[in-house]
């Protein structure tokens, strides 16, 4: 039995009552018995999370690729299945106009079946409903937006360790105007605090002033951070959280896929992930 078919045949029985489910465990080798009573809880079977469509929670990038091998007449075609967030994403990225063909749901599941085959890539994944319980199950309900910000919020901690170390007022002064209003106000709260945990230092002193260059610092030291935070957790769980992401964002998160040295790593980051996800949901608040 695969892992997949594992972890459904774990959901399964346990919705089952104790004696049911002895009894339907005897029904198995000896080998999957033990397999399956290794497993841990799974996520509860709500209604939603049955109705989660994989393909929709995948960031375009990486549909991208596979669309580029096709002819071009072919591509609208596979564009019309996609949500509106992934096919606005995708013809800028083509070159491609707003007109688009309308499909019957017929075709569009078959073009979606395609596309999603060309992304999975025989990778053997374990259904969202039935995903062994973690704490950073939670991010599979956020977009790609919300997750991004996960990153560069968490990617801050570290810049609040290095800007402890620095005296210019003026290097200061230009850090906070580098970043927008919340992330600054979430920095300027992170400095007043001891970070408990760092990595690898982001080397402002060579920071030639650019935006655009502070943001990718801050967020490869956020996806190193978030990496750690995932450590140890299902490999279907890591699969779907890079495939939120902006596939460069997704690969580099998988670079930094290694066991982290802190032996509080998980804890930590943990709270810092709830912390700001609290954070981000009181911005949202009117």
């Amino acid at each position: 039995m695969k892992t997949a078919a594992r972890m459904v045949c774990k959901g399964f029985l346990d919705r089952c009552p104790p004696q049911v489910q002895e009894g339907l465990l005897q029904l198995l080798p000896q080998e999957e018995q033990l397999q399956i009573r290794e497993i841990p809880p799974l996520i509860a079977l709500e209604p939603d999370n049955l109705k989660w469509d994989l393909l929709d929670q995948i960031h375009f990038s990486w549909l991208s690729p596979y669309l580029r091998t096709l002819a071009e007449g072919e591509i609208p075609l596979f564009l019309a299945a996609l949500n509106k967030e992934q096919i606005k994403g995708l013809q800028k990225a083509l070159g491609f106009g707003n007109h688009l063909p309308e499909l019957t749901n017929l075709s569009s599941l078959a073009f979606r079946s395609m596309l999603l085959t060309q992304v999975v890539q025989n990778q053997e994944l374990t259904p969202f409903a039935f995903l062994p319980e973690h704490p950073l199950n939670t991010l599979l309900n956020l977009n790609t937006e919300t997750l991004g910000k996960v990153v560069v919020y968490l990617g801050l901690h570290d810049l609040s360790f290095e800007m402890r170390q620095i005296i210019s007022t003026a290097i200061l002064k230009k850090i906070f105007a580098a970043l927008p209003k919340k992330e600054g106000e979430y920095l300027n709260a992170l400095i007043l605090h001891r970070e408990p945990l760092t990595f690898q230092r982001l080397f402002l002193e060579k920071w030639d002033g650019s935006k655009e260059k502070l943001l990718k610092l801050v967020e490869e030291r956020g996806l190193q951070r978030l990496a750690y935070a995932l450590y140890g957790a299902d490999s279907s769980l890591i699969w779907y959280v890079t495939r939120k992401l902006d596939m460069h964002l997704g690969t580099t998160l998988l670079k930094y896929n290694e066991k982290p040295t802190h032996t509080r790593t998980g804890e930590i980051l943990g709270n810092q992930i709830r912390k700001i996800l609290n954070t981000l949901n009181k911005e949202k608040s009117p």
